[in-house]
């Protein structure tokens, strides 16, 4: 038998589609340059406003491409919000950056000591991309590598999200890969801006999702306009020039800025994942939701880890073990998530006739009942003659 040890097996499909608080700590890795004696490329640095990030010498003369980030981190999350932070070189890629085995993003986990939820990426186009499946090239290998490294950090207990800059649009819808038939649940791709850069507004979004619960999707229209002006792809056409296209857009998976008739300003468009219609992470809530509740459920478990374990006469686990257990994890989820909006329910299972005493494992069983969400609304209008 192994080391003692708590084993969370993801469910995935049980939402049947047809086709301790934990805070959702973000991470933000951008390119930029080092500064004698304040910040220096390639390492990690944890701030809590703008002006931490100026006094690293992050500014608009001395790192101008990170500090529009920052800056629109901030403006949209507020001063006092921890975020994590990591500068890398222009010859950097991400495909390196995500490389589970070179230091970067790797690194900048580790050393928030996993508490990092969500990691946006965004590198400064170079100008001279190759590319791949409408974007740069780069982007096609990082969201692979990014996908193997959450992973691996989720089996740590260490559970992330990314959000990635899309660089460099061709502006031609059918050249963009359709990750709707690929399963990269825990990556998502913003392939746009409010600037007409080459590079996706990730600050911006970044900073709307430090700033709602674990359950809002970003595209939640009742949160008002993410930018009040201007909104462009990263081939720096505005958005309304693809004004037909956008079904055909998010339809294979691209997260990008939108407007609505009647409503000034800009909204992002959705909050998918890279990953079938089918996957219960289709959607960063959704993830960021089941991340909150396995630690929640480790850290209530984790306290009865290579504990006795009372029998009844016929070898049973005992009705009162069983109950207690139920009953904490049940009390700890309703408290911090179902009292909070983030579900709307749980239920633990544990089935007395398994046999721990040959095994030594105790299987467990957490039902969670998620909040749903009105994605479309279809109304039926019309005149009628009475109103009984």
């Amino acid at each position: 038998m192994g080391l003692p040890k708590i084993s969370f097996n993801i469910l995935n499909g049980g939402l049947n589609y047809s086709t301790g608080v934990v805070q959702k700590i973000p991470a933000l890795i951008a390119t930029g340059v080092t500064v004698a004696e304040k910040v220096t490329i390639g390492q990690s640095y944890q701030i809590f406003s703008l002006k931490d990030a100026e006094a690293l010498g992050i500014t608009e003369a001395e790192n101008p491409f990170a500090y529009k980030h920052i800056k629109a981190f901030y403006g949209v999350a507020g001063s006092g919000v921890e975020l994590w932070l990591m500068l890398i070189s222009d010859a950097t890629t991400l495909t390196q950056v995500t490389d589970k085995t070179q230091e970067y993003a790797s690194k900048l986990i580790a050393d928030a000591k996993g508490k990092v939820r969500v990691l946006g990426l965004v590198k400064k186009s170079t100008g001279a991309e190759e590319f791949e499946n409408g974007l740069d090239a780069d982007v096609t290998t990082a969201v692979i590598n990014l996908q193997a490294l959450a992973d691996e950090c989720a089996e740590k207990y260490m559970p992330f999200r990314s959000i990635v800059s899309g660089n460099a649009f061709s502006g031609t819808v059918a050249d963009l890969k359709d990750y709707k038939e690929t399963g990269f649940n825990r990556v998502h791709l913003l392939i746009s801006n409010n600037d007409g850069s080459k590079e996706a507004s990730i600050g911006l979004e970044l900073g709307r999702l430090a700033s709602i619960p674990a359950q809002r999707s970003v595209a939640r229209v009742k949160d008002g306009a993410i930018e009040t002006l201007k909104a462009y792809f990263t081939n720096g056409q505005p958005v309304e020039t693809l004004a037909n296209a956008m079904e055909a857009i998010h339809a294979k998976g691209y997260t990008f800025l939108r407007s609505f008739a009647g409503r000034s300003g800009y909204y992002f468009s959705d909050d998918q994942t890279l990953t079938k219609e089918t996957d219960d992470f289709k959607t960063l809530a959704n993830g960021f939701v089941m991340d909150e509740a396995v630690l929640i459920g480790y850290d209530t478990l984790i306290e009865e880890l290579s504990d006795e374990v009372p029998l009844t006469e016929t070898g049973n686990i005992h009705p009162a073990l069983i109950k207690s257990w139920q009953n904490n994890i049940e009390e700890n989820i309703t408290a911090l998530m179902i009292n909070e909006g983030k579900l709307s329910g749980v239920k633990c299972e544990i089935d007395a006739n398994q046999n721990i005493v040959s095994t030594g494992v105790m299987n467990v069983i957490i039902k969670l009942l998620p909040v749903g969400y009105a994605k479309e609304i279809e109304v039926q209008i019309g005149f009628t003659t009475t109103l009984e």
